[in-house]
């Protein structure tokens, strides 16, 4: 039995004096992986998952599929409004219409197999799924999105504004738009937002301008007269001749362009209709013709465009339907531009919001340091880290997420991200992923400016530091020892040992030499956790930390004798079963007192009796006499 505890000895020293490589450093135990994941693809559970993830990227990827379909309804349906856009519509836009039928189908299938969750819990058997979406409001939408109106397209092609049932879909884009904020930014969004919806609504009311247009009688205007004519003498609907062609000069070796008569530039407004004919004449321009569709459609937009942001003067509305028209045209107008602004601001606002912050911070910090008149070296430093701040742009801090996430959430976090240092620590690599958790939970972050001093000479081990980010040195005797980004520092010291040389205590200072983002772990903390776990964990950290600092030579060759650590808690417990015990014993000393002054109180009171017997008996003795 003495024999194999020896070689259990002289085994444990052999790993200990080895020397670590990068192999080593990395624990068969210590897994990234959640542990429930680890164990449910060791024992898989044959069952087969049709559901859809409602939040996956696959999904929001077919939500845009279907939101394209959606659009695509709005605006053809729309630009129906234009002749030549209806003739054409069975030949090149019928095979569209049944693509996006389909889609919007299938979308009704992939729907009714949503995951979704019930107080809390993840369903997602189909049958479940899919009683959840037959009995919600939006099934119903769906199924009447695709309720097939196109066959009167056989008999009339107008008929194709019976597809405005398929407008029932536009919810999807709310849908997109919901699923887009966990994977987009809020600015990509936002734009997004305001250059869609400000082109529906300048398409739909261009649409609206023509159809109007085409039923206003424009018969009494005068076609080039009215192509040059000023805005006040314009007809109010669209005529082909507020639009022309491209024209481009074509005298290139010909002697009959020269125009005789010269107009200078404030004269040539008067004369527009003479040049306008000399130039079409003997072929002097050479003509870029637009398609009808092109000239009605951007006339219409421009209209369009230009009267809902009131950014131009249009000529004036002659009929009751013109005026109705443009009054409605200019309420909308004006919300659509307070809308747009106010979007615009708060977009601006967002995009600068943590510079606002910091200038507005720093405006306060000059003010109360002039005020409290601090040096011009320290106003400076403060000065310097609001700039450094505000440079990185950083949204939330550590302690601000900390806060959001659920303390078991923000612990993965905080190991995926220190994770690879913790391996590196040789007294971590030998614990449990588990107790490498508890104690992610508990890391303070601190931030340090350059120059600020971290760890002071003579200070207790009484904390370990991670550095996240920055670069800190160590002011050791024989030079400076920088430490990097991921390094730890001060771990093994958090054990420690009562033949310690320097009493558990730094010999050297630790500076931050940049500014430096580090998480602490108190010794208290790391001993609170270290309790709640098997006590062979704690014995097998203790021989590391003994070693390590043995080899280090910060211990002497005394036996080694640990030192408890005692948290508050354990203090207060003590204190508290100290008091109860202090309470008990002062209990029995006054029971014992007024035991002792019960019986002082009977003897006194028997010596009085005797006594006063005694003096009876001699007065009686007297009278006799």
């Amino acid at each position: 039995m003495m024999s194999e505890h020896k070689a259990n000895l002289v085994e444990r020293k052999r790993r200990m004096s080895k020397k670590l490589d990068d192999a080593d450093l990395i624990p068969q135990h210590f897994e990234y992986e959640n542990q429930y994941e680890k164990w449910r693809a060791a024992n898989p559970r044959i069952e087969y998952d049709f559901s859809v993830d409602q939040s996956g990227y696959i999904y929001w990827i077919w939500t845009f599929i279907v939101v394209c379909g959606s659009l695509y309804n709005i605006i053809v349906l729309s630009v129906l409004a234009f002749e030549n856009i209806r003739s054409a519509y069975l030949e090149k836009f019928l095979p569209i219409n049944v693509a996006f039928d389909v889609i919007f189908f299938m979308d009704i299938i992939i729907r009714s197999m949503l995951s979704f969750y019930d107080e809390g819990v993840l369903v997602t058997e189909f049958s479940e799924t899919r009683r959840n979406y037959f009995h919600s409001f939006y099934f119903g939408i769906d199924l009447l999105a695709i309720f097939p109106f196109d066959y009167l397209l056989i008999r009339k092609t107008s008929a194709a504004f019976c597809r405005l049932n398929r407008f029932l879909k536009i919810y999807r884009i709310a849908n997109f738009i919901a699923q887009s904020y966990g994977k987009l930014t809020q600015v990509t969004i936002s734009l997004s937002k305001i250059i869609t919806a400000c082109f529906l609504l300048f398409h739909v009311n261009a649409c609206v301008f023509y159809i109007i247009s085409v039923n206003s009688d424009t018969s009494s205007w005068d076609g080039v007269n009215a192509t040059f004519d000023d805005d006040e003498y314009l007809p109010w609907p669209y005529t082909p001749e507020k639009i022309t062609d491209a024209y481009f000069v074509g005298c290139d070796g010909r002697t009959d362009c020269y125009n005789p008569n010269f107009y200078y530039d404030e004269a040539r407004e008067e004369h527009l209709v003479e040049l306008y004919h000399f130039w079409r004449m003997n072929n002097r321009t050479q003509v870029f013709n637009f398609s009808t569709f092109t000239k009605e459609y951007t006339l219409s937009m421009y209209w369009s465009a230009m009267t809902m942001t009131t950014l131009g003067e249009q000529p004036a509305p002659n009929t009751s339907i013109q005026n109705a028209f443009e009054i409605i045209n200019t309420l909308a107008g004006l919300l659509l531009f307070a809308v747009i602004m106010g979007s615009v601001g708060d977009l601006v606002a967002n995009a600068n919001a943590v510079k606002t912050y910091w200038q507005t911070l720093m405006d306060g910090l000059k003010q109360y340091m002039t005020y409290r008149n601090l040096n011009e070296s320290l106003q400076t430093k403060v000065l310097k880290y609001c700039e450094y701040e505000m440079a990185e742009e950083t949204i939330m801090k550590e302690h601000e997420v900390r806060d959001e996430l659920p303390t078991k959430l923000y612990g993965h976090v905080t190991t995926s991200i220190i994770g690879s240092s913790l391996v590196k620590s040789p007294l971590f690599r030998v614990s449990e992923r588990s107790f490498l958790n508890d104690i992610s939970e508990l890391l303070e972050p601190h931030y340090f400016c350059p120059g600020d001093v971290v760890i002071e000479k003579g200070q207790f081990c009484s904390s370990m530091l991670i550095i996240v980010c920055g670069q800190m040195v160590e002011m050791a005797d024989d030079g400076e020892v920088d430490h990097y980004e991921g390094e730890i520092l001060g771990d093994v010291n958090l054990i420690w040992f009562n033949n310690h040389l320097n009493n558990n205590r730094h010999q050297h200072n630790f500076v931050s030499s940049a500014f430096s983002q580090i998480h602490m772990l108190s010794r208290d903390d790391f001993f609170k956790v270290l309790s709640s776990y098997d006590p062979k964990l704690k014995r097998r950290l203790c021989d590391v930390a003994f070693y390590l600092q043995k080899q280090r030579g910060e211990l002497d060759d005394n036996k080694r004798s640990l030192v408890e650590n005692e948290d508050m808690e354990t203090n207060l417990k003590r204190l508290a079963i100290d008091t109860l015990e202090l309470h008990d014993k002062m209990g029995e000393v006054e029971e014992v007192f007024w035991k002792f002054q019960r019986k002082a109180k009977k003897k006194l009171f028997k010596s009085e009796m005797t006594a006063i017997d005694l003096l009876n008996s001699r007065k009686k003795m007297r009278r006799r006499f």
